[in-house]
């Protein structure tokens, strides 16, 4: 493992992340070969790559039974009855940023809750529109759901959750 700490700088893992979040929606399952090969590389050029592996193992499991659920509810509806892989693996790509880039919010919980709620919602909502997913409710209510859903999920699990897999163990550690 390389082991430098570069898909740990900001601009590299943000970067990452929209790379990975345009191939996922544009391309949907074709997307496969390049979400892991982010995710590899992100792994391989992380300074605690076992601890970061669990990070993302977990967290992303974590949004993606969230996703499984809204599916299940009606909320989401994809080609096929479950939600598909490829956002599996863009769950992964997204919890590869919670130590990195958006490691800002971790100890805010309001504004994360804040920003998370609406910035994820309308992630949802340009998704839709480019044809990744469909979601079956209205806009005005469909919204109003995911930014509370989020307002839940960004700070008090993900955030949450991922300084239990990997505890901060100095100041400046994300």
């Amino acid at each position: 493992m390389c082991r430098s700490g570069a898909s740990q700088r900001f601009w590299v893992n943000v970067a990452g992340f929209q790379l990975a979040w345009w191939c996922a929606i544009l391309l949907t399952r074709q997307s496969l070969p390049v979400l892991i090969s982010l995710l590899l590389l992100h792994l391989i050029f992380h300074r605690n790559p076992v601890n970061e592996f669990f990070v993302v193992l977990f967290c992303g499991l974590t949004g993606f039974g969230v996703d499984l659920l809204l599916t299940a509810a009606g909320v989401f509806q994809f080609e096929s009855l479950f939600p598909p892989l490829w956002l599996l693996f863009l769950w992964f790509c997204f919890s590869a940023t919670l130590r990195q880039s958006l490691g800002y919010f971790h100890n805010r919980w309001l504004l994360a809750s804040l920003c998370g709620g609406v910035s994820a919602s309308l992630t949802y909502l340009a998704a839709a529109k480019l044809g990744a997913v469909t979601i079956t409710v209205s806009l005005i209510p469909g919204f109003v759901l995911l930014v509370l859903v989020w307002m839940a999920l960004f700070p008090l699990l993900l955030l949450w959750l991922s300084a239990q897999c990997y505890p901060r163990e100095a100041k400046g550690a994300y």
